[in-house]
């Protein structure tokens, strides 16, 4: 038997194999079950096995955000075929507790991500991961695995571009397939366009690497992680595969490719049986891959067995995390002393946000002219990037990017305090919003948080400035489950609410009225890490009995000028 196969012990690409026919066999099983009735959406990763063969060149440092094509890779990585059964039909040992569509998967404790919804939206996570992991011992590298067709998702591109600004280790690996479902993707890319194949994006070399042959993709990696390691820069690598399946159990990719495309694609592009080739070519016996195979086959029919009887999940009526006893109890609160108040709206919560730095080093800001001198257009954060350097960090003029940065900030440990400049420019980050953002902790049963501050600056302020900064957008992020959201009228509500904010843990968006920042009608005292709002009870001003009038923000003053009216 020959001792190596490329720069890897036979073994060890032995190993790999084992992975992808466990992939392979448990895409057919998962197929059975669905063409019965048992299962209701099953995906192929069926040629796109080979991405597995990066496994052997990342450590457990390492964080992965999978394409749900990369099967092989999963397993390798550590997720059981139990866990996908589980996942397959909806059950409650599944790791989202029945959730999340079935090829998503998720496991923290393998740094492997939850898989995303509109399929883009992972690239702006993954370099808010690596941004936190860059500098951690073992040169961590992020993996962001992508299909061809998502690429065009202009969060992608957003991603890379500040990949690159930053210098961030994310290896952006683009699983080509030729389609995005029936649309075929050659020429319309941004490394495939109508002149051929691109030799760099965003400065960055593409590395086309033929997915169909497992060795070469094999080699192809251990030089790009390797180089990953040293440099600390992104690596776009073009990963050429055959998909040999529908694109999901809902189509049927007989109305879009000819027989005869069909054919060559599984004669010509299986991943599968080419290494099972070079492996008996390099001198593994017959017996001991067909050992392989017929153990991989009994282990999946059992583990499909035993999931499908499992447990049925709970239903649950929430989609945030618990909260604690001292902010859900409204005796708790405190929005500043009798005395009269030394602080406006934008003094409190720069001095609650100074406090929360000073605390806790996870806590950073992420956002629009934030930096000194300026310190936000309205003055929010002016003087603290010298007390905190690098904690407060200018970023591009691109809303999804800070809160999808932030997002993956997050994940990744950190305490992120997203600054969006006006409100009227929520909508641009909307999709990390709802997609990401308010739907991680129940799409993954708490598995995950993004416990993110998202800060918005809203309403009208002065006569000129149009539609587009003078909105509040409070109302769409009320109806966004998994997101608290608060509007404070005085300062002292502003530093209780802030401060309820980041001991909750839990994703909020923070509107704080331009009218209100300097009012001195409404200061509070100075012992604002004092304050606290709790969550989920309005606050009453006033009490009476004739008549109740609700509002938020700007609207409360006014609120309060007529019930003084006689």
């Amino acid at each position: 038997m020959a001792q190596t196969v490329t720069r890897t012990p036979v073994s060890t690409i032995a190993g790999l194999y084992r992975h992808m026919v466990t992939a392979r066999r448990m895409d057919l099983i998962e197929a059975e079950y669905t063409g019965r009735g048992e299962a209701f959406f099953h995906v192929s990763g069926g040629g796109h096995e080979g991405s597995v063969m990066l496994h052997p060149w990342l450590t457990d440092a390492d964080w992965l955000h999978c394409h749900y094509r990369d099967k092989a890779l999963m397993l390798a990585r550590g997720i059981t075929p139990a866990m996908f059964f589980l996942s397959l039909f909806n059950k409650a040992g599944s790791h989202s507790r029945g959730r999340q569509m079935n090829a998503h998967m998720s496991a923290p404790e393998l740094k492997i991500l939850s898989l995303v919804g509109p399929v883009g939206n992972s690239a702006l996570q993954a370099v808010g991961v690596a941004g936190v992991v860059k500098d951690e011992p073992g040169s961590p590298i992020v993996l962001c695995s992508l299909g061809d067709g998502m690429t065009q998702q202009g969060e992608v591109l957003e991603a890379i571009g500040h990949a690159v600004r930053d210098t961030l280790p994310v290896l952006f690996l683009v699983q080509d397939n030729a389609f995005a479902i029936s649309t075929r993707t050659a020429g319309r890319t941004f490394y495939s366009t109508p002149e051929g194949d691109a030799e760099e994006f965003y400065t960055l070399p593409i590395r086309y690497v033929d997915g169909r042959d497992p060795l070469a993709a094999h080699d192809a990696f251990g030089d790009v992680v390797e180089q990953m390691r040293k440099t600390r820069k992104p690596a776009i690598v073009v990963f050429r595969v055959e998909r040999l399946s529908n694109h999901t159990n809902a189509d049927d990719q007989r109305m879009y490719r000819t027989p005869e495309e069909i054919r060559h694609a599984e004669q010509t592009g299986d991943p599968v049986t080419a290494l099972r080739a070079r492996l008996l070519q390099d001198g593994l016996e017959q017996s001991e891959l067909d050992r392989i195979e017929r153990e991989v086959e009994d282990e999946l029919r059992t583990a499909a067995r035993a999931a499908q009887r499992s447990p049925e999940p709970e239903p649950t009526n929430t989609a945030v995390k618990p909260l604690s006893r001292r902010l859900a109890d409204p005796q708790n609160e405190y929005i500043g002393g009798d005395a009269e108040g030394e602080l406006t709206m934008i003094e409190a919560i720069r001095e609650v946000l100074r406090g929360r730095m000073a605390g806790d080093a996870r806590v950073q800001l992420f956002g629009e002219d934030l930096e000194d001198p300026k310190g936000d257009v309205f003055g929010i954060t002016r003087g603290l990037t010298d007390q905190f350097p690098g904690r407060v960090v200018n970023s591009p003029l691109a809303e999804a990017t800070i809160v999808g940065v932030a997002v993956g900030q997050a994940l990744a440990g950190r305490r992120p305090v997203a600054f969006l400049q006006f409100a009227d420019f929520l909508p641009i980050a909307y999709n990390q919003i709802f997609a990401e953002l308010g739907s991680m902790y129940w799409r993954t049963d708490g598995a995950w948080q993004a416990p993110v501050i998202v800060m918005v600056t809203c309403g009208g302020y002065r006569p000129g400035l149009g539609p587009f900064h003078a909105s509040s957008m409070e109302g769409i992020a009320a109806h966004t489950p998994g997101i608290d959201v608060f509007m404070p009228s005085t300062a002292g509500e502003a530093a209780g609410l802030l401060n309820a904010a980041f001991e909750s843990e839990r994703p909020t968006i923070f509107f704080y009225p331009k009218n209100c920042l300097n009012d001195r009608t409404a200061t509070t005292s100075r012992d604002v890490s004092r304050q606290l709002v709790p969550i989920g009870r309005a606050h009453v001003v006033r009490p009476g009995r004739d008549i109740t009038l609700v509002g938020w923000g700007n609207t409360v003053r006014l609120c309060r000028q007529a019930a003084r009216s006689e």
